[in-house]
């Protein structure tokens, strides 16, 4: 073989190779938003101001305040710093490695500690991607742990997530949808940790526009089922908890400006 032939073939590969190296921008993912795992548990977050009045009662606001409040603690203790980690990544851009895989890489600080985030996606089909989640500490790069992994669509219509304990215990597992063209959205946690007392309970919180109650919680706990339903503008609500009030039936509060008070449902 000549020397031009020699220089020939070799061109070819390195093209090939280039050409295969190549990122296919078209499908790199973009990373739904943080609220695909956040749950937003601002509406109860404060026990009503009013609370040491004795002349008025404020038992169904309290009651959804006190049931939400266990899952937002809950949720704050697994997921605090994925779901940071994870807010990071957000604004970073990925790395790609080659096999539609890619990879979102930085450091930041969480509690006064720096942390090394390290989140891999990879295109499973023309629909949806998987990602991953590695956490360390900075000085610890390689001592990292598997923080989460799920699948989420390329249109961003739904996003599944696992959190781990430990880098291989199941913890809390998250399901996330929302339709673009109406707004209605929902997030769901489950307790999925072996062997617990509250294994398989779950928060499912949902927004429906256009109704008069436009978010929801339903609540499952091992002592029973809690529906909560209020207006997101008024804060006026509604709590359903045969469990506690051993009825079927809704106990409603006033709106956020008339105190939260208890009030007879219409």
């Amino acid at each position: 073989m000549n020397f031009i032939a020699v220089f020939a073939l070799a061109a070819l590969v390195m093209l090939t190779t280039a050409s295969c190296d190549k990122e296919p921008t078209d499908l790199r993912p973009e990373l739904p938003p943080v609220e695909t795992m956040a749950m937003d548990f601002s509406d109860f977050a404060n026990p009503p101001a009013g609370m040491k009045s004795s002349e008025v009662s404020y038992v169904n606001f309290v009651l959804a305040y006190t049931t939400v409040s266990y899952w937002n603690a809950t949720a704050v203790l697994v997921s605090a710093l994925p779901v940071a980690a994870y807010a990071h990544l957000l604004s970073q851009t990925p790395e790609y490695l080659g096999e539609n895989t890619w990879e979102w890489s930085s450091e930041f600080t969480f509690n006064s500690q720096t942390i090394k985030a390290t989140l891999t996606g990879k295109r499973l089909n023309n629909e949806e991607f998987s990602m991953e989640m590695v956490i360390s500490h900075s000085s610890m790069s390689e001592e990292g742990v598997l923080w989460f992994d799920g699948v989420a669509r390329y249109d961003h219509t739904s996003a599944d997530w696992t959190i781990y304990k430990e880098g291989s215990i199941e913890v809390l597992e998250i399901a996330w949808n929302k339709n673009y063209e109406t707004e209605e959205a929902d997030l769901t946690y489950t307790y999925v940790e072996p062997e617990q007392e509250e294994t398989g309970s779950y928060i499912m919180w949902a927004y429906i526009p256009g109704e008069v109650y436009d978010s929801k919680y339903e609540v499952s706990m091992a002592e029973g089922m809690t529906n909560i339903e209020w207006n997101v503008s008024t804060i006026e609500g509604r709590i359903k908890s045969p469990a506690y009030f051993e009825d079927e039936t809704w106990h409603c509060w006033d709106s956020y400006a008339n105190g939260l008070v208890d009030m007879v449902c219409e």
